[in-house]
């Protein structure tokens, strides 16, 4: 968001070419979880983690050091965005691997506000560097900061059962329990496990409805991202710089979200387990309160003649239930599908990084064609869908 003017500029190119950046790497995330998620289940986590990691500082450093036009930068962002994302559906399973339903609440809470706070806030930072920075130095330092993880990554160990076993087997010489497999054979277990998060999208209605809802909220975030500086800056005259500050809002609703749900929201320890997957679904329908409130709060709030705090903190309560849709959703998949969480979440990855894809070009023009209140009451509409 902050280097946007900055590419637009050096590469003299339009608004909407300048944002397919954003929308490209959201595309080639459709398809990182896709991949990921069942090689996880058949070869192990570690593998996945390493190549993926390893694999997106590569093509980010290519992306950041040398590309000549921004056709090869926008290819470069789909291709990181391929790689990089395969780590996104993982996590699921590997909490699974380590953690009982009890335990791992805090952890998915955590990677919930990395995954989830980390778009919200970087306008903040990327805004106030952009008129300073050039953007291939900012790039180059979120590519350090990627091989700094990379390096983190390399060293953690196998958490799939499966993989373990087979690993301790062949260390101890003893035959593998499982049948060797004819080529053809091993194709067909190839193709099974990776049609496996689409298999679940389509038999499972309570994937595919909960990943279609979850999705739209999620690229309500990407759509916000090109919504609110066009918003600010046509209300109240803010630079790009100034209007990239109004993310703090939404991050701080982020942090607020996690805390609700430890607080309030989370399912009782004592819940039995045939329980717990409705209890959590009913905390699903709870937190989708938060964002239609939120939206129509700035619908009604976004005025000239009305002070500019006012509709920045209707951004609050977005980010609260953005947040506690993601965290009470993946808690709920991890709940229901032990087994098969990592191509389930892998499913809802796909889905939301196809909307998020169109997002950010949508944002401009929807509130530039319909004005800033209808634009803003049609997405608030459209969130009420999950509201129980």
């Amino acid at each position: 968001s902050g280097m946007q003017q900055q590419i637009q500029d050096y590469f003299q190119t339009t608004n909407f070419i300048a944002t397919l950046g954003v929308g490209l790497f959201n595309f080639g995330s459709i398809f990182g979880p896709l991949i990921g998620a069942p090689l996880s289940e058949l070869y192990g986590r570690r593998p996945v983690y390493i190549g993926s990691s390893v694999g997106f500082v590569s093509s980010f450093l290519s992306g950041c050091s040398a590309v000549p036009n921004n056709c090869q930068l926008v290819d470069v962002s789909a291709l990181a965005g391929l790689i990089g994302s395969a780590v996104f559906s993982l996590y699921g399973g590997s909490l699974s691997d380590m953690f009982s339903p009890d335990e791992r609440g805090p952890f998915v809470a955590l990677f919930t506000i990395v995954l989830q706070g980390a778009p919200t806030i970087g306008p903040v930072p990327s805004s106030l560097l952009g008129t300073t920075v050039h953007w291939r130095c900012i790039m180059g330092f979120i590519t350090a900061w990627a091989a700094i993880i990379t390096a983190v990554v390399i060293c953690l160990p196998e958490t799939e059962p499966t993989a373990i076993r087979r690993r301790l087997a062949k260390q101890q010489g003893e035959v593998s329990p499982e049948p060797s497999t004819p080529a053809q054979d091993a194709g067909s277990v190839w193709s099974k496990a990776l049609l496996t998060p689409i298999t679940m999208f389509r038999r499972e209605p309570i994937v595919l409805w909960t990943a279609i809802y979850h999705a739209f909220v999620y690229g309500l975030l990407f759509l916000l991202l090109e919504a609110y500086p066009h918003v600010y800056s046509s209300h109240y005259s803010m630079s790009r710089q100034e209007a990239g500050l109004v993310f703090i809002a939404p991050w701080l609703g982020n942090l607020l979200g996690v805390l609700v749900y430890f607080r309030y929201l989370k399912p009782h320890p004592a819940v039995k387990e045939r329980f717990r997957q409705k209890d959590t679904s009913q905390v699903s329908s709870s937190a989708s309160l938060f964002t239609p409130i939120g939206m129509f709060w700035f619908a009604f709030s976004a005025h000239p003649d009305i002070h500019w705090f006012l509709p920045v903190l209707s951004g609050v309560p977005v980010g609260m239930g953005m947040t506690l849709l993601q965290l009470s959703l993946f808690n709920y998949y991890i709940d229901l599908y032990p087994t098969r969480s990592a191509s389930v979440i892998a499913a809802n990855c796909a889905v939301r990084n196809l909307v998020s894809t169109i997002s950010p070009s949508l944002g401009v023009p929807l509130y530039s064609y319909l004005g800033i209140r209808n634009a803003s009451l049609l997405l608030a509409c459209i969130s009420c869908i999950g509201v129980p």
